[in-house]
């Protein structure tokens, strides 16, 4: 069990106790190769997925049959602990393996039973769900934006808020910035550069200085 007390679920329980709770558990240790589907959106979700090893990504279909990149997941994680619970517990994402990918399974059944077996198990479950609520919460958030700069001023603003100087540095890359946004990563670089050259910042990789904190604000507005 010791591949598994790594894991953020089990922080804090030790191998020892992870393998005597684990006794009598029904679980499945599961290998996927590059490509291969985990989930497809809408289908039940009855069992935890935990990422041993390697990483997947969530994509979601919209009515019009466009697939759109909601995130990646990179071990150690579980996929889409939220929905495992619920009265319509169902995907709501495609889950693809982005490569090799060592996946540890355990039926909702069997969660329930760890959940009444070992308490910082709960806790740990119902931490990370929430973290996961406030990151979808936050997403919707930033949806409710028309253009990609009122998102780019919005996110700046929070991390002003949060590091508390007009200096401040990016806790993501543009990249994973982009998935958030849920735009291309080229559309966001070229606003970035248009909000610097128009004044309103100076960019410099992660490293982002505010110059009018004013104009972001009344963008957002």
């Amino acid at each position: 069990m010791t591949y598994l007390a790594t894991n953020p679920l089990f922080h804090g329980i030790s191998p020892e106790t992870l393998s005597r709770d684990f006794d009598g558990i029904v679980s499945h240790l599961r290998m996927f190769r590059k490509g291969d589907i985990l989930a497809r959106q809408g289908d039940v979700c009855n069992r935890l997925m935990i990422l041993l090893k390697g990483s997947v990504r969530g994509e979601m279909i919209d009515y019009s049959g466009r697939l759109i990149k909601v995130e990646d997941i990179i071990a150690p994680r579980a996929i889409a602990p939220l929905f495992l619970f619920g009265a319509d517990n169902r995907y709501p994402v495609e889950v693809t393996a982005n490569e090799a990918t060592e996946v540890f399974e355990i039926p909702k059944e069997s969660v329930l039973k760890l959940f009444r077996r070992n308490e910082k198990f709960l806790e740990n479950y119902m931490n990370l769900s929430a973290n996961y609520a406030r990151t979808l919460s936050d997403k919707l958030f930033f949806m409710s934006f028309k253009t990609i700069r009122q998102k780019l001023a919005s996110y700046l603003l929070r991390l002003y808020k949060q590091q508390q100087q007009t200096h401040i540095t990016l806790d993501r890359s543009q990249q994973e910035l982009s998935d958030y946004f849920g735009v291309s990563r080229p559309s966001l670089a070229r606003e970035l550069a248009h909000m610097q050259e128009d004044g309103l910042l100076i960019a410099d990789r992660k490293h982002i200085t505010i110059l009018q904190k004013e104009q972001l604000v009344r963008l957002i507005q």
